[in-house]
């Protein structure tokens, strides 16, 4: 049972975690408070990054934070209530699951992809560019691959997931090269997964949208490998 959702295999949102955890303090000082009291660094247990939120009459910013699975078990640890003991060891079943499926192909193949769009994204925002820059620019280089609608990058076979990464992977070379402009950044993400998806095409002969979805990352057993 997903008591709280866990993104790409080892995060969890800090905000989430504070609505399950029941805390009556406002999520900004509670956040604040535990990672100067713990002494949380940034980079190694969470991330942090700015979100818009839309309202009826404008908008505002809130920061979010992203928090490794052990910054997580800790955080539920010291909250000292029954819901903090129950994410506590439902963290520790799903670091488990994790060693158990490190050894799969196609996990390890995912990861290596979300570290590679994880990259791309603070390349993009390095630009200048939002998160929702970066969101839309990938989507459209995905549209290119799949000539239409994309499958998610966590249902796809393994060779698919290797050829995202090198389409993002060569968008990121494209970018350290020293291209500025976040419109030939869309341009190149989109040659980039055109010229991909030819070589799948030619080597395989078949198109990635003929390659039917496989069963999603989170769903894999132990025992099924690639």
């Amino acid at each position: 049972m997903e008591l709280i959702k866990i993104y790409q295999g080892n995060l969890v949102d800090a905000r989430e975690l504070h609505n399950f955890l029941g805390s009556k303090q406002e999520f900004a000082n509670w956040i604040r408070n535990r990672i100067k009291r713990y002494g949380f660094e940034e980079g190694q247990d969470y991330t942090s990054f700015d979100k818009f939120i839309k309202r009826e009459k404008g908008g505002s910013k809130r920061t979010e934070y992203a928090l490794t699975l052990n910054m997580a078990k800790e955080l539920a640890m010291v909250e000292n209530n029954e819901k903090g003991r129950q994410a506590r060891r439902y963290f520790i079943e799903a670091e488990k699951t994790l060693q158990q499926l490190k050894e799969n192909k196609r996990l390890e193949s995912f990861l290596k992809l979300e570290a590679t769009k994880d990259r791309f994204s603070k390349n993009v925002a390095a630009l200048g560019g939002t998160n929702e820059d970066y969101i839309q620019i990938d989507y459209d280089g995905r549209k290119v691959f799949f000539n239409g609608e994309p499958i998610p990058d966590s249902q796809l076979s393994l060779v698919l997931m290797k050829g995202r990464d090198l389409a993002v992977e060569l968008t990121n070379e494209n970018i350290k090269e020293g291209i500025t402009s976040l419109d030939d950044v869309e341009a190149l993400h989109k040659i980039n997964h055109n010229e991909v998806r030819n070589t799948i095409i030619s080597r395989s002969g078949k198109k990635p949208e003929e390659l039917k979805p496989e069963d999603e990352i989170k769903n894999l057993g132990a025992g099924d490998k690639e």
